[in-house]
């Protein structure tokens, strides 16, 4: 009261005591201002609040100070977030952070928790390593997924509040593919095994794309051809070079990250003289021709040494040959072929030999070769000349007949049912004496030559030269 009032002004005090005795036992909390409204601070807890309203006039004239005091003293809310946010880099090796505003008394212990989403609204998996913490270094595993942040407010006095939780505003990307480290490991010596050890970082490795190099000691460099995998072996071209390994990482969606180049390892050394792998060419068969194929490594090779044995029942090795390969015979069948190798360098230096054996030689099938019938006298025996393949020769069947008309080449192939002119005169032995009834005919033998096994081959037939010699 007192005329129209001007820009009257509020100060604003604490006080422990619910009487007011001064403005000496006030604590001040507020300039003097001419804002009537005001925000009760944390600080005045406990405290009953005192405002001193002092009346202006339009001309600036003041009036007489009052003062007025809270019934009772400021009381807490309970617990709880105003607001709650995540903010960062959504991408693999990013950081996110979690921002929030605390109201409710003194903020005690409140709970932090990081989670993992496959899907925005399911119920999310928990971060066990970040629980407690308001930063998350995003890590390989959160990839395609999303993440959220719930906090549970906690006071000073142990009362917890609500919890409240953010969900981040997409899914975790993958970082950008790149190499953290690569190097060779492995000796610099032809024929052993050089292998790229590397530290790929940015989602799903693809199929990363090795290229390996060849460099000179004058510094000239060159790309090793069809050498594209994680590993490689030195031939006898790289004695002398360093090698070298460039990789391009690749995700597995195909995107692609800087080339690396790797440090230089070697000079390449020479290996010692070594087969590597030794293996027949040829069948186990008698008859059949064996070499072998032998691969080398330990530079240049030289007048490397093969030895052919055959291996007998009792153990025995009998050399047959230092050719490059062997005729398997009758001699073989039933027995093993052993080839042993030793590499040697072309200056002479020897490596280990390196033996393979063969299985038991099989015998061929049974065949005559040839088949002839002497000269024909009556009551002289014939022994004819036959010549027989295939194994251990069996008993074989013998077949003869007589006919009065020499037949042809093509009816010897069927001579039984040939004509009615034929007639069989003997079975059985392969040996034949010519009676009278012989005389003046021609003698035709038929033979099937049978392995000792029993087993059969085509049957050959022979006619004699002249008829039967009285």
């Amino acid at each position: 009261m007192g005329g129209t009032e001007g820009s009257s002004r509020v100060q604003w005090f604490k006080t422990n005591s619910s009487t007011l005795n001064g403005e000496n036992e006030l604590e001040a909390m507020s300039t003097s201002k001419v804002a009537k409204a005001f925000r009760i601070p944390l600080g005045a807890v406990g405290c009953y609040i005192v405002a001193k309203y002092t009346p202006m006039t339009p001309n600036g004239e003041s009036g007489e100070s009052v003062y007025v005091i809270t019934e009772r003293v400021v009381e807490t809310l309970p617990p709880s977030l105003n607001f709650l946010s995540i903010t960062g880099d959504y991408s693999e090796g990013g950081i996110l952070t979690a921002s929030y505003g605390y109201i409710g008394g003194q903020e005690g212990k409140s709970i932090y928790n990081w989670y993992l989403h496959e899907v925005e609204n399911d119920m999310g998996t928990l971060i066990h390593e970040v629980s407690g913490l308001l930063q998350y270094r995003v890590t390989k595993d959160a990839i395609g997924k999303f993440i959220s942040f719930q906090c549970i407010p906690v006071r000073d006095d142990g009362i917890v509040g609500e919890p409240r939780t953010c969900l981040g505003q997409e899914r975790i990307r993958p970082g950008s593919p790149r190499l953290l480290a690569l190097q060779i490991v492995g000796d610099a010596v032809e024929g052993t095994i050089l292998s790229v050890e590397k530290n790929y970082w940015g989602g799903e490795e693809g199929d990363s794309v090795f290229r390996w190099f060849q460099t000179s000691s004058d510094g000239s460099q060159c790309e090793i051809r069809g050498a594209s995998g994680s590993s490689y072996m030195p031939t006898v071209d790289d004695i002398g070079f360093f090698i070298s390994v460039s990789c391009e990482p690749v995700r597995n969606d195909w995107a692609r990250g800087p080339i690396v180049l790797s440090e230089q390892i070697g000079p390449i050394v020479a290996g010692p003289p070594t087969c590597q792998s030794l293996e027949f060419l040829g069948s186990i068969m008698e008859g059949q021709r064996l070499s072998f194929i032998a691969s080398y490594i330990g530079g240049e090779r030289g007048d490397c040494l093969h030895e052919w044995f055959r291996l007998k029942a009792n153990g025995i090795k009998e050399k047959l040959s230092s050719d490059e390969f062997i005729d398997l015979t009758l001699d073989d069948v039933g027995r093993s072929i052993e080839l042993v190798y030793t590499p040697i360098r072309k200056d002479g230096i020897k490596g280990n030999s390196r033996s393979i054996i063969s299985d038991e030689i099989s015998p061929a099938d049974p065949v005559g070769l040839a088949l002839v019938i002497p000269d024909c006298h009556q009551n002289q025996e014939i022994v004819p000349q036959k010549t027989y393949f295939g194994g251990q020769e069996g008993v074989g069947k013998y077949t003869w007949h007589r006919t009065k008309t020499k037949p042809n080449g093509l009816v010897l192939t069927d001579i039984s049912s040939s004509s009615e002119d034929v007639v069989m005169c003997g079975q059985t032995f392969s040996t034949y004496t010519p009676s009278l009834e012989d005389v003046g005919a021609y003698l035709v033998l038929q033979w099937l030559p049978t392995r000792v096994d029993g087993q059969s081959g085509k049957p050959l037939v022979a006619i004699s030269s002249s008829a039967v010699i009285p």
